[in-house]
């Protein structure tokens, strides 16, 4: 934006005559801003948005573009994982070994610890944790703001009586743009766990046109660096994040979920002010002075929201409830639920609590129930197989089981008549 500014107000200053028509002509005219004038203080106002961005985006002021910064930071998460895997195996008694805890994920591998080293308890403890989902929740949300405004002095001669007029235009142009990007994806740590996404954070098999993770386009993996002028691009601390989750979780009475919520904001500001004065030439219309302001303002504001969520409550949240009934059961240890459910689940409670504050105003029901009707439908909450898919619980299963089947019933009736009905246009 700048270079356009300054090359205008240099035009300016090289200009000459702007009307070549007679001084007696230009006199016997009405007062006022010639087309010449006009054109200028467009040009000035041009100058001040053309270097602007039409589509603000994080690519414009960001060492590095949105997709590499979401791929670095969850590649920042799983290394804190790894690390917790390796407290794990020291933990285990006899102390697991031989293992890499960068692909511990991988099925294959799990079999072969559980072989290799009998006590891990598999299915009560390890497989929990493997089946831990996390839910982002990204918005990049960018504001740009131009001003400009110019002023042109213009001497014109003035015969009878003898003196000079002088006139005076100026103009002026205000912009403002805004470009909201907002998405959500999600992990298991299963998948953090795996050969295929070590490659992936190791730079490893990667398309050419890639933008690397790593300082040397290779193993190993090394986080960015905390950067204070733009935040995002650098370490945002979710490798402590998961490991402040899993040391939570183990404590007695712990809860089973965790969420997290960053904002970074980066404000931008640049002025540009220029102004040329030219001596006036006797008799001459001529232009003797010409001024540009220009000011410009951005507001990157970038959220990242996080949540961690087991498959179900931990067993020390359900110690005390074990001899009611199976619903009750359910309802005191936490229902066995899809993990992305709860986890996609958390994280809409908190973005709704966050929005709620934002706009100082209470929705009529609260985030709590309002969630679990819009997380239903990207996500069943259940397995299908020891609870109902729709609501969780084990009783409502063959319920739900009976209707399914029904449903499916009469889907493979409609198509069957659908089938019967081209047969017989076919044959006439």
């Amino acid at each position: 934006m700048r270079t356009g500014i300054i090359e205008s107000i240099r035009q300016l200053g090289r200009g000459r005559n702007f009307d070549a028509r007679p001084a007696k002509s230009a006199a016997a005219r009405r007062p006022g801003p010639s087309g010449g004038v006009r054109g200028i203080c467009t040009a000035f106002a041009l100058a001040a948005l053309t270097g602007c961005a039409i589509h603000p985006l994080v690519d414009d002021v960001s060492p590095i573009p949105t997709e590499a910064i979401v791929a670095a930071a969850r590649c920042e998460l799983r290394l804190g994982l790894v690390h917790q895997v390796e407290v794990w195996f020291a933990d285990e008694v006899p102390p697991v070994t031989g293992f890499d805890p960068n692909t511990i994920g991988d099925p294959a591998n799990l079999k072969l610890m559980k072989k290799l080293f009998p006590k891990v308890d598999l299915e009560g403890d390890w497989q929990q944790y493997m089946d831990i989902a996390i839910a982002y929740e990204w918005t990049f949300d960018i504001t740009e703001t131009n001003h400009a405004d110019a002023g042109v002095g213009f001497r014109l001669p003035v015969l009878n009586p003898v003196g000079t007029f002088d006139l005076n235009a100026g103009g002026n142009a205000n912009a403002s743009r805004q470009a909201k990007r907002t998405f959500k994806n999600q992990d298991t740590f299963r998948d953090l766990l795996t050969d295929k996404k070590w490659k992936f954070c190791n730079d490893i098999n990667r398309s050419v046109e890639h933008f690397q993770n790593t300082p040397t386009d290779g193993p190993p993996f090394v986080p960015q660096p905390e950067r204070f002028v733009y935040p995002i691009t650098g370490s945002i601390g979710l490798a402590r994040a998961v490991t402040s989750f899993l040391k939570i979780s183990v404590q007695e009475g712990a809860l089973d979920t965790f969420t997290d919520e960053l904002t970074f904001t980066t404000t931008f500001n640049g002025n540009v002010g220029g102004a040329v004065t030219l001596a006036p030439v006797p008799k001459e219309f001529r232009l003797v002075n010409a001024t540009a302001n220009l000011t410009g303002s951005r507001l990157d504001l970038h959220k990242v929201k996080i949540s961690m969520a087991f498959p179900r409550a931990r067993a020390t949240q359900k110690t005390q409830k074990q001899k009611v009934d199976e619903v009750l059961k359910d309802v005191a240890g936490g229902y066995e639920l899809n993990a992305q459910w709860r986890a996609a689940y958390a994280l809409c409670v908190v973005e709704a609590r966050s929005r709620e504050d934002d706009l100082k105003n209470l929705r009529l029901d609260p985030p709590e129930v309002t969630c679990l009707e819009s997380t239903d439908a990207f996500y069943p909450r259940g397995n299908g197989r020891t609870n109902s898919p729709l609501f969780g619980r084990r009783n409502e299963l063959p319920d739900e089981k009976v209707k399914l089947e029904e449903q499916k019933q009469k889907l493979d009736e409609q198509k069957q008549k659908k089938k019967e009905r081209q047969s017989s246009e076919e044959s006439r």
